[in-house]
């Protein structure tokens, strides 16, 4: 298969499913959000009543106050993103357009 069209097809998946994904989040986006919010009241409801135990630091995984374990996770998030490259923009720009045109 030569570059060219392997790059439009990973440009018109990208776009589309970034489309489908912006108007899924722009119609459940309230929602889930209020869903949420009640989730973690609840949770702090019954950890507050000693029904519940969280352990907020194995939550974090140990990231609060350790600045090494920060900036690996940087590093590799940014690999990441780099390698995703022309399908990410793609998604990104159909997401966008979606979450523009849906107001």
């Amino acid at each position: 298969m030569d570059i060219p069209s392997l790059l439009a097809e990973n440009i018109t998946q990208g776009f589309l499913i970034g489309f489908l994904v912006g108007l899924v989040v722009k119609v459940a986006s309230k929602t889930v959000r209020n869903m949420l919010i009640l989730q973690f009241i609840l949770l702090k409801y019954l950890e507050s009543r000693n029904i519940l135990i969280v352990d907020w630091h194995r939550l974090t995984g140990g990231m609060l106050g350790s600045q090494e374990v920060v900036v690996g996770r940087a590093q590799e998030l940014i690999d990441t993103v780099a390698e995703m490259g022309v399908f990410g923009g793609a998604l990104a720009a159909g997401f966008l357009l979606a979450r523009r045109v849906f107001k």
